[in-house]
């Protein structure tokens, strides 16, 4: 018996650090990243819902076809958190996440890609996290 696998779900934690606290305030803007990185990288794009915090922070969730994209900003700490997970083919979501980053201008990203939902012929897996290094198209595995 082959050990084929299917992937049902795939999920991108992002960690941006030294980010701009300006950029990270804008609730506008985020709100524009979000949906920009849908159109571009072929995600499709349900609703958003956005909060922006007083005194200062923006959440901003992509309810998606595929799952969501989700950006949590603390400006002051120029940090923002982002999620992608998408039961879809991941083959943009590389790509997707970089181009966050650069929109925000994350000095430092530290990003892990999980493989949730896998099966087996012999059973369901655990999840697989590969850490993936932005900019280097050789870690989208």
């Amino acid at each position: 018996m082959s050990d084929e696998s299917i992937t049902l779900g795939h999920h991108w934690i992002v960690d941006l650090h030294g980010c701009p606290a300006g950029l990270l305030d804008d609730h506008d803007l985020i709100r524009s990243q979000l949906k920009e990185t849908t159109e571009r990288y072929g995600l499709s794009l349900l609703k958003i819902v956005s909060n922006q915090f007083e005194p200062q922070g923006v959440t901003a969730i992509g309810l998606l076809a595929e799952s969501h994209l989700s950006i949590h900003t603390w400006p002051e700490h120029c940090y923002a958190a982002v999620d992608i997970f998408t039961c879809g083919s991941d083959q943009n979501l590389h790509a997707a996440c970089q181009f966050i980053a650069e929109s925000l201008q994350a000095r430092e990203s530290t990003v892990l890609r999980l493989q949730r939902g896998v099966l087996t012929s012999n059973g369901p897996r655990k999840i697989t996290t590969t850490q993936v290094t932005l900019g280097d198209p050789s870690s989208n595995l």
